[in-house]
């Protein structure tokens, strides 16, 4: 029998209306009364999506473990968890096709082929996860129906305090089952516990663990290059060489490895690690191979040996001129890579791959989402059934703070549970401080709060005309106006405080709540107007570098001095080099949302 079959005439139309009018019922939360100040903190916890705050306590390690019949000091039942929780490639291969019959016209099809995915229990929680997210209806749907009946035990939670409990207790065949485990991990928080894990695991009494040795030659290339990392980095952290038992077979496996992601994650640890100058011209040469995110880490550690882009060293959006970038970083390290030491660059990186997009329903049901882009160009996590959320960070804990509904400030943990909570009038954007504070900019105020959620300073302008706002690198904040006419630009000091009479710049468009601004440097500012990005000088308002593009809603400069520039209205995150030429871009595709925000890190 067919998958879907839809009403037509006067019957879908009132079909149409009946599903609408719950939507349209919803109701939408009072703004607070303007005021001198911003309530102060409340902290609640909630499910994303639910009309009102939803009390969700956080599930503790001991208590997740017991539910699944566990406990945090028995280390071999530990282990034997996790291995129930794997199943071989083979079998992963199946489950894969069973999930791939989701998409059969026949239903019976369908629900012969999630009977039988029940039947591999836990083991099929891993790829159920990702299914979930799915952009086919029916597979996400499927897949849901059957996490609910697999999840009675909160596997998810258990299989998580198990790693952190293997790693404390060091039991036995640790390694191994985290290995075997780790291509089924829920979710990739998870499978980046594991990595970690793996390398506190890899060096018991000095030795290498032999588990991870034997993993060198594993046909997973996800198991392979989590044991290349964990051989690289673990053992005494004060040395270069850490584990030299197996050290010249690491290198050996790394470089005869045909998997490019695997063999950028064991050429990067080895770079990182080693400080050995003998695996970058080994990096290099995999760049037309390595997805786009690897190509950004590469290129910042390049930059920061390099200083600036060598001539013809910049990356295209093509093969062919990724291919001739390949070729001038090869030339200038044969010239230039004799003089490099890498024991003395103290390397920080600037760029870890990912990128983050805020994407908007336009629809009027207000439903939107936040997802992150991971260095292979893959759907990390997302959080979706947001309440009109118009921009969003993501915090060095892993949790994301996000503007939701135009009144909230929220943080939110991997899962999407709320964490805390700030009620404001008319947020723009609230954007985290270095020292764990924030800077929350609305349509009449700017205010800094410290790390202890008290507010430190309050700015109100006499009309509700601010559109963006950042902080500079030396403690002031400028922020933007839509004044009609007259200074549009305005500074404040590290005390809140106007720093002269503002700059006039180019007259900005009031857009509505979604419009972006960054910072160059201490007197540059780059601005969304309504069919261009601009750079303007903040001592005299004059133009400088530009770039058209219709109704930009996010930008950002880069460290490789690209620009990252997303448009509402176009649905499209594109970055574009110094001369404007597009080298990535990225479109929304899901639940008819469009991309608005755009964030690299």
């Amino acid at each position: 029998m067919p998958r879907f079959r839809s009403p037509s005439g006067p019957l879908a139309l009132f079909a149409l209306l009946a599903g609408l009018l719950p939507l349209f019922a919803q109701p939408i939360p009072p703004a607070p009364a303007p005021g001198p100040a911003p309530p102060r903190l409340a902290v609640q916890k909630a499910r994303v999506g639910a009309t009102a705050a939803v009390v969700e306590p956080t599930v503790s390690d001991e208590d997740a473990l017991k539910e699944a019949g566990l406990t945090p000091t028995d280390g071999e039942k530990l282990v034997g968890y996790l291995k129930q929780r794997t199943v071989s490639d083979a079998e992963q291969g199946k489950i894969q096709e069973l999930i791939k019959k989701f998409k059969a016209d026949n239903f019976d099809e369908r629900l012969t082929a999630a009977e039988h995915l029940e039947l591999y229990g836990p083991a099929a929680i891993g790829p159920l996860k990702t299914a979930e997210k799915d952009s086919d209806p029916e597979v996400s749907y499927q897949a849901g129906r059957i996490l609910k009946r697999l999840e009675k035990i909160p596997h998810s939670a258990a299989a998580a305090a198990a790693v952190r409990a293997v790693v404390r207790l060091k039991p036995p065949g640790a390694a191994t089952a985290l290995l075997g485990f780790l291509p089924l991990a829920d979710s990739e928080t998870l499978a980046d516990e594991i990595r970690g894990a793996l390398v506190a695991l890899a060096a018991p009494d000095g030795k290498p663990d032999p588990g991870l040795v034997a993993a060198l030659a594993d046909p997973s290339a996800i198991r392979r290059g989590a044991a290349y990392v964990a051989l690289i980095e673990g053992g005494p952290a004060g040395e270069r060489i850490r584990i030299k038992e197996s050290f010249q077979q690491v290198k050996d496996a790394v470089r005869k490895d045909t998997d490019p992601d695997a063999k950028f994650r064991g050429l990067w640890a080895l770079v990182l690690t080693t400080k050995e100058k003998e695996f970058v011209p080994d990096l290099i040469g995999l760049i037309p191979q390595l997805t786009r995110g690897r190509i950004w880490q590469l290129e910042d550690l390049l930059l920061q040996l390099s200083g600036a882009h060598p001539e013809g060293t910049r990356f295209g959006k093509s093969a062919e001129s990724l291919a001739r970038a390949k070729d001038a970083w090869a030339t200038w390290w044969e010239k230039k890579g004799g003089g490099v030491d890498l024991t003395k660059l103290d390397f920080k990186p600037r760029v870890l791959g990912f990128t983050d997009l805020v994407e908007s329903d336009q629809r009027g049901f207000g439903m939107g989402r936040v997802a992150s882009l991971g260095p292979d160009m893959k759907e990390k996590w997302q959080l979706v059934g947001l309440r009109n959320a118009t921009d969003a960070h993501v915090l060095p804990d892993g949790h994301v703070l996000l503007v939701e509904n135009y009144t909230q400030i929220i943080e939110r943990d991997a899962t999407g549970r709320q964490v805390s909570i700030k009620i404001v009038n008319q947020p723009l954007s609230a954007h985290p401080l270095s020292g764990g504070g924030l800077l929350v900019v609305c349509r009449q105020m700017v205010i800094e709060y410290d790390k202890q959620n008290a507010q430190v300073w309050s700015y109100m302008r006499p009309v509700a005309d601010i559109i963006a706002g950042r902080r500079l690198p030396g403690g002031d904040t400028v922020f933007v106006t839509a004044a009609p006419q007259g200074p549009n630009c305005f500074r404040l000091d590290a005390k809140g405080k106007m720093v002269g009479q503002g700059v006039t710049i180019g007259r900005l468009q009031n857009q509505g709540v979604i419009v972006g601004m960054d910072v160059i440097g201490e007197e540059t500012i780059l601005v969304c107007e309504f069919d261009r990005v601009a750079e303007y000088d903040l001592k005299t308002g004059k133009l400088g570098w530009k770039h058209p593009l219709i109704q930009p809603t996010s930008v950002q400069r880069l460290s490789n001095g690209n620009t990252l520039i997303a448009s509402l209205n176009m649905n499209r995150a594109v970055e574009v080099d110094p001369t404007g030429e597009v080298v990535w871009e990225y479109q929304a595709t899901k639940d008819g949302l469009r991309v608005s925000r755009a964030y690299r890190r």
